[in-house]
C-alpha cells in the first residue's frame, strides 16, 4: 500500500518547520559550564569519594601484576580475567597509569564521567528530532515532508545540532555531580552517558520508522554500544535493553496505527490481515530477533545471581528519597533544596506540555477542516508519549525492585537517576517541534510560536543553569573542607616501602567489616559526612606503591571486579588503626611498634626479627644451598625442602606456592640430581651481611623445555634462560645493602615450570 499525502485542504500548511540553527551563545554557555564543572576536580588534590581510591589501588594491581618482582601482590591476589561487567573504569585507569600518577589518572577519569553526561543528554534529545529530518528516511512516517501535489519532497540539507527544546539537556550538569559518583561508582557513572549515547543513536536510525532499516554497519554500532554498556555496568545495560525494547514496540505500534488508521482512513482505504502482519508484526519480530543475543546476555547474568539474598526499602523511605531527589545528594542535606527546585522545574515543564497539548486539541476540534479526518485518539496520544511510558515503567521499577540483590546494591538509587532523564523528550515547550499530522492549520501552528512559551523556555533554562552552579558551588565548598580533613587523617602521605603487607582495622591482620566506617565528626567539614564516607578506603592510597598488598581490599572479596584474593591469611607488616578502634589495639602492641600517629589514626609497624647471620660465622667463605634435600637425606650444603619458610630462620621461601620435590635423571653412571620444581613464581630469601657477592644457581626442568627469568632484589639479572633436562648454571654479582638477598624465579611460559637444584653465594672478598 502506498501512502499518499492528503492535499484536499489547500488552506492549511505543511508540518515542516525549519530547524533553528544553534546560537553561538548557547554553545558558549555549554563550553563555560563544562569548564566550570571541571574546576573542582582539578583544583583539589583529592576527590572525596568512598570507593575511588579503592578503584585506583585495584587498577594499580592490574598494572603491577605482570611484574614478577611484585611477588607479594602475586601471592595475595589473583586476577579474574573473564568477561563480566565493571571492567571499563579499571581498563581506563590501567591505561592511564602507564602515563600519569594515580591521582591524575582518577581526575582524568572523573573528567570523562562528568563531561559526557550533559553531552550525551544533548545528543539524545537531538536524536529524537533528528530522525524526522534524515533525507534517507523513506520508510518513516511523512512527518517532515513538504506536500506538493502527490509527491513527497524532503528538505535538501536538514541540519540539526541544537534546537530550542534542547535547553533541558542542561540538567545533565546537575546530574553529573550525583550521589553515586561520590560513592565512587565510576563504572555506573560512565554507563549513564553510554546509556544516552546508545539510546540517542538508536533513535536517530529507528525512532518512528515503520520498518527495521538499520544497515549492517549501523546494527554493528548499536551492538558495540550495547556491549560496551554491559561491560561498564550491568544495571544500566539491563535498563537500556528494556528502554530500547519498550520504545521500539511503541514506535512500531504508533507508526503502524497512525499510518494505517489515520492517513488511510482519511483517504477511504483499508488494511487487511496480511498487511497487518507484514507492516506491524514482522518489524517487531525482526527487532526482537536482532536483539536476541543481547537478551540472552542480559538474562544469563541475572540467572547466575538470582539466588542471592535481597534487601528492600520501605515505601515511605523510597518516597522520601524520590521527592528529596537524594540521588543528587552526597555529603549534606543542603543539596535537597536544589533537587526539589529541579523537581519543580520538571513539574512546570509537565504543566506547560499538558496545557499546550490541550490547547492544540481544542484548536483542532474547533477547526471544521480537520475534524472529519482525525480520530480522537490521535489528538490525545503523541509519539513522545513513549518516553512518558518508559518513565512510568522506571518509576514502577524504582518502587518494586529491592535495594540490593543479584550480588549488587543501590538498585533503587540507580533507577531513580534515569527516571527524569528518560522523560525529557516528552516535554513540549514550543519551538522546533514536529506534529504527527500531515498538515496543520495556522491556528495550531501559532500555538508553538506564542511569545510566552519562548519566555518560559528562557526562564526554565536560566533556572536550571542557576541550580547547576548552586549545586556545583556547594560541592566545591565541601571538597575544600574535606581535602583539609583528608590531608590530616592519614599519619603518612607517602606510599609504604616495597614488599609490604598492609591491613587496617582494630588490631588484627584480617578485620571483620573492613575497613570500618569512619563514623566521626570531621573538623574542617564541621559535621559527619551524611551519605558518603570519603575516608572509607584511604588506606588504599598508602598501598599504591611497589608491591604493597592490602588485606582489607573489599573489591577482592566480591565477584564484581577483576581482582580476587588468592591468599589472605598473612601477617601484616603495617597496620592502620582508626581512632574509633584505638582502644582495641592493645592486643597488638606486643607484635607492632607505633610509627606515627595523629588525632585521627595510628600507623603501626610489625616488629622485625634481627637478621640471622648464624650461617655466616667468621671465616665462612660461602654458602651452598641444596634444594630438594632433607636434613636426613644429606647434601653438600644447607638443605632446603618445599616447607622451609623464611620466617622460621634466616633463609627460606617467602611466598606460598605449589612446590614439589623432583629428581633430575642423569646419564648412566652419573648421580641423579635432586631439586624443587614448580610452575609458579618461586621467591627465596637469605639473610647475609652487606657486601658484594657472586651468586651461582643451577637449574633444570623435569618436563618440557622452558624459559625463566631470575630477579634479585628487584633487578632482573637473568632473562630468557632456557631450561631442559640437563643442568644449566648461571651466575651474577650483586651488592647487598639491606642485609637480605631475595631471588625470584619466574617462568616466562604459562604452564611450564622450573627446577632449582642449588644456589652458591660467595662473598667477592673470599675470592
Amino acid at each position: 500500500m502506498k501512502l499518499r499525502p492528503n492535499t484536499s485542504h489547500k488552506s492549511s500548511k505543511t508540518i515542516w518547520s525549519k530547524p533553528q540553527t544553534p546560537k553561538i551563545g548557547f554553545q558558549l554557555l555549554i563550553a563555560i559550564l563544562l569548564l566550570l564543572h571541571l574546576l573542582p576536580i582539578w583544583g583539589f588534590k583529592y576527590f572525596p569519594s568512598q570507593d575511588g581510591l579503592s578503584h585506583l589501588y585495584n587498577a594499580h594491581i592490574l598494572k603491577s601484576y605482570p611484574n614478577p618482582d611484585n611477588y607479594l601482590l602475586r601471592q595475595v591476589y589473583d586476577l579474574r580475567l573473564t568477561l563480566f561487567p565493571n571492567w571499563s573504569s579499571h581498563l581506563i585507569l590501567l591505561a592511564l597509569m602507564y602515563l600519569f600518577p594515580p591521582l591524575i589518572c582518577e581526575k582524568i577519569l572523573l573528567t570523562i564521567c562528568i563531561t559526557l553526561i550533559p553531552l550525551s543528554l544533548f545528543y539524545f534529545l537531538n536524536s529524537v528530532v533528528w530522525s524526522h529530518l534524515h533525507t534517507t528516511n523513506e520508510r518513516s512516517l511523512p512527518l517532515a515532508t513538504q506536500s506538493t501535489g502527490s509527491r513527497k519532497i524532503f528538505p535538501k540539507k536538514p541540519q540539526l545540532l541544537l534546537f530550542s527544546g534542547n535547553f533541558l539537556g542542561l540538567v545533565g550538569f546537575i546530574y553529573a555531580f550525583n550521589y553515586l559518583l561520590h560513592m565512587g561508582f565510576y563504572n555506573f557513572t560512565l554507563s549513564i552517558s553510554l546509556f544516552f549515547f546508545t539510546l540517542g543513536y538508536w533513535c536517530r536510525r529507528q525512532w518512528l520508522h515503520r520498518q527495521n532499516n538499520l544497515t549492517l554497519t549501523q546494527l554493528a554500532v548499536v551492538y558495540i554500544l550495547l556491549v560496551a554498556t554491559y561491560f561498564t555496568h550491568y544495571q544500566s545495560f539491563a535498563l537500556l535493553m528494556i528502554t530500547i525494547s519498550v520504545l521500539a514496540v511503541f514506535s512500531f505500534t504508533y507508526s503502524h496505527v497512525y499510518a494505517n488508521y489515520v492517513l488511510t482512513r482519511a483517504e477511504g482505504e483499508s488494511c487487511g490481515p496480511q498487511y497487518f502482519i507484514q507492516s506491524y508484526l514482522k518489524p517487531i519480530a525482526t527487532f526482537l530477533g536482532l536483539m536476541l543475543p543481547l537478551y540472552l546476555l542480559m538474562f544469563s547474568y541475572y540467572l547466575e545471581r538470582r539466588g542471592s539474598s535481597s534487601r528492600y526499602h520501605s515505601f515511605e523511605e523510597l518516597t522520601d528519597y524520590f521527592l528529596s531527589m537524594k540521588s543528587l545528594v552526597a555529603f549534606r542535606d543542603d543539596h535537597i533544596i536544589i533537587g526539589q527546585l529541579l523537581l519543580a522545574v520538571f513539574a512546570v515543564a509537565l504543566v506547560i506540555t499538558l496545557l499546550t497539548r490541550l490547547q492544540k486539541i481544542q484548536t483542532r476540534i474547533s477547526d471544521k477542516i480537520d475534524r472529519p479526518t482525525q480520530p480522537i485518539w490521535s489528538l490525545l496520544i503523541r509519539p513522545e508519549d513513549g518516553f512518558l511510558l518508559m518513565a512510568i515503567i522506571l518509576m514502577v521499577m524504582y518502587y518494586q525492585l529491592p535495594w540490593s540483590k543479584y550480588g549488587g546494591g543501590w538498585i533503587n538509587d540507580r533507577v531513580h537517576l534515569y527516571i527524569f532523564l528518560v522523560l525529557l523528550p516528552f516535554f513540549n515547550l514550543g519551538g522546533c517541534r514536529f506534529n504527527l499530522t500531515e498538515q496543520v492549520s495556522k491556528n495550531e501552528e501559532s500555538i508553538d510560536k506564542k511569545r510566552w512559551l519562548s519566555y518560559a523556555r528562557t526562564t526554565l533554562g536560566s533556572v536550571i543553569v542557576v541550580l547547576s552552579l548552586w549545586h556545583l558551588g556547594l560541592y566545591s565548598q565541601t571538597y575544600a573542607k574535606l581535602n583539609a580533613d583528608l590531608t590530616k587523617v592519614m599519619p603518612i602521605t607517602e606510599p609504604l616501602p616495597a614488599h609490604s603487607i598492609l591491613a587496617s582495622g582494630a588490631g588484627g591482620c584480617i578485620i571483620e567489616n573492613c575497613p570500618g566506617e569512619w563514623n566521626s565528626f570531621t573538623l574542617a567539614f564541621g559535621q559527619k559526612p551524611k551519605y558518603v564516607d570519603p575516608f572509607g578506603h584511604l588506606e588504599c592510597y598508602l598501598a599504591i606503591g611497589q608491591d604493597v598488598a592490602y588485606l582489607n581490599n573489599y573489591e577482592a572479596d566480591t565477584d564484581h571486579f577483576p581482582t580476587v584474593f588468592r591468599q589472605r591469611n598473612l601477617p601484616a607488616d603495617y597496620l592502620v588503626v582508626r581512632h574509633a578502634h584505638a582502644q582495641e589495639i592493645k592486643t597488638a602492641k606486643k607484635e607492632y611498634n607505633l610509627v606515627k600517629q595523629n588525632g585521627s589514626s595510628r600507623l603501626y609497624r610489625r616488629k622485625k626479627n634481627e637478621p640471622d647471620f648464624r650461617l655466616w660465622q667468621e671465616g665462612t667463605t660461602g654458602l651452598m644451598i641444596d634444594f630438594g634435600h632433607t636434613q636426613e637425606g644429606g647434601g653438600s650444603g644447607i638443605s632446603v625442602d618445599i616447607n622451609t619458610h623464611y620466617q622460621d630462620q634466616g633463609h627460606g621461601w617467602v611466598t606460598e606456592t605449589k612446590r614439589q620435590l623432583f629428581t633430575c635423571a642423569q646419564r648412566q653412571g652419573e648421580t641423579d640430581l635432586h631439586g624443587i620444581w614448580s610452575n609458579q613464581d618461586g621467591v627465596f630469601r637469605v639473610d647475609l651481611p652487606n657486601g658484594r657477592y657472586i651468586v651461582t644457581s643451577t637449574h633444570c626442568t623435569q618436563e618440557q623445555p622452558s624459559k625463566i627469568d631470575l630477579i634479585a632484589n628487584g633487578k632482573r639479572y637473568v632473562r630468557n634462560l632456557s631450561l631442559n633436562q640437563h643442568p644449566v648454571t648461571t651466575s651474577y654479582s650483586i651488592a647487598i645493602t639491606d642485609q637480605q638477598l631475595t631471588q625470584v624465579i619466574h617462568p616466562r611460559q604459562t604452564g611450564k615450570g622450573w627446577g632449582w637444584l642449588n644456589c652458591n653465594i660467595k662473598p667477592m672478598s673470599a675470592e
